[in-house]
């Protein structure tokens, strides 16, 4: 007659093995944060860059000044007309504001300004300024997460993306 074993795990054996499961998930979740972080600059770097681009479009289609406004109090930008009225949003309507740190963008931060008074302008021409003066080379307008930061040429107003 053959008997079975009637083995099992101990308690400190299970806690052992929850403790192992508990530290091994907390590597996960620490790296699914980062990945989320990243994937969040990301897509707000492509997003400033691509609003600073339209309203460049705005200032030469229209002949008017506009405005980007970058505001790292309260971690958010706009655009504005040069009377100081916003430009309205094509997507949705209303006031053209774009505000970090929350919704899609929670875990973006801009953490650094480059331009005077945080303000890009665009003449009627599309030529840009810093705060409404000339300026030579190229300027850092914002950066995000200290990690990239959207670079406005002098005279062309080409944007580029540069990581730091």
């Amino acid at each position: 007659m053959v008997r079975l074993s009637q083995e099992g795990m101990t308690f400190i054996e299970i806690i052992m093995v929850v403790a192992i499961l508990g530290i091994l998930a907390s590597f996960a979740a620490v790296e699914f944060s980062d990945s989320l972080t990243s994937v969040q600059s990301g897509t707000a770097v492509e997003k400033v860059a691509s609003d600073v681009r339209f309203a460049q479009q705005l200032a030469l289609s229209y002949g008017e000044e506009v405005r980007v406004h970058v505001d790292l109090a309260q971690n958010e930008y706009s655009l504005k007309w040069s009377d100081g009225s916003y430009v309205e949003n094509p997507a949705g309507g209303g006031n053209f504001v774009v505000r970090f740190g929350q919704g899609n963008y929670s875990n973006v931060e801009i953490t650094n300004v480059g331009f005077a008074n945080g303000r890009l302008d665009f003449d009627s021409g599309g030529r840009p300024l810093n705060s409404g003066t000339d300026f030579s080379g190229s300027l850092g307008l914002l950066t995000i997460n200290n990690k990239r930061t959207i670079v406005i040429a002098a005279n062309t107003g080409f944007v580029s993306i540069e990581e730091l």
